[in-house]
């Protein structure tokens, strides 16, 4: 089923979050929810609802030039959601999003998986061609003795990078440190066009959670 493409904003479904495959704990994230800070070239630290402001106030500029993000931190610090606050903004705007872990994502082209679990789109061909992919904790489960795994995400980022399609991933992996030494080449050079790394920095966000759920059994 094709996704309509409209320049006017609506309201999401659980059937647009079920296609998507958004995990059911970010259902419910939004823009103000959202308490991290972002870090560029700069020392002083925006917050991250800046950040992500100005990313969808150029949404439609950002889709044009396939300007996708690369959002690289410690865990806990609310990477996931801000992709996916940033991923439901692209949904309510008519494109269509797929949010798949980077785990997941190499097991599904392994088993050759149905997206929509019938004969016709695989999640590989879903992956390739969907207008806002996000690839949640790259560095966990794409590496592996032969190799294939990271020739698989390399063929992907290459590949919406050339059709100028928005990517978005999430790692803990620093894209000065860790990255370099486990992408291929080719990957490397396609991050410069298609995707603007951000570190999202601050406390973790699970501890406040944690803290939450103690206190609903009066701990």
């Amino acid at each position: 089923m094709a996704e309509k493409v409209t320049s006017l904003r609506r309201d999401l479904t659980k059937e647009d979050m079920e296609r998507m495959c958004i995990p059911r704990r970010y259902w419910m994230v939004t823009f103000d929810k959202i308490s991290a800070e972002v870090t560029r070239h700069s020392p002083e630290s925006p917050s991250v609802q800046a950040f992500v402001r100005a990313y969808i106030e150029q949404m439609d500029e950002m889709y044009q030039d396939g300007a996708g993000l690369l959002l690289w931190g410690d865990n806990g610090r609310g990477k996931t959601s801000i992709a996916v606050v940033i991923a439901k903004e692209f949904r309510r705007r008519g494109r269509s999003v797929l949010f798949v872990e980077a785990a997941s994502l190499s097991q599904h082209v392994i088993n050759n998986d149905y997206f929509d679990g019938e004969e016709g789109m695989t999640y590989w061909d879903r992956a390739m061609s969907v207008d806002v992919l996000v690839v949640d904790d790259f560095g966990k489960g794409t590496q592996d003795r032969t190799g294939f795994r990271m020739r698989i995400f390399d063929e992907l980022i290459r590949h919406r990078n050339a059709e100028k399609l928005v990517t978005i991933i999430t790692t803990n992996m620093s894209p000065r440190g860790e990255l370099p030494e486990i992408l291929l080449l080719s990957t490397l050079h396609s991050f410069k066009e298609c995707v603007i790394p951000v570190q999202v920095v601050g406390d973790d966000q699970r501890d406040a959670v944690c803290s939450s759920l103690l206190e609903k059994l009066n701990f």
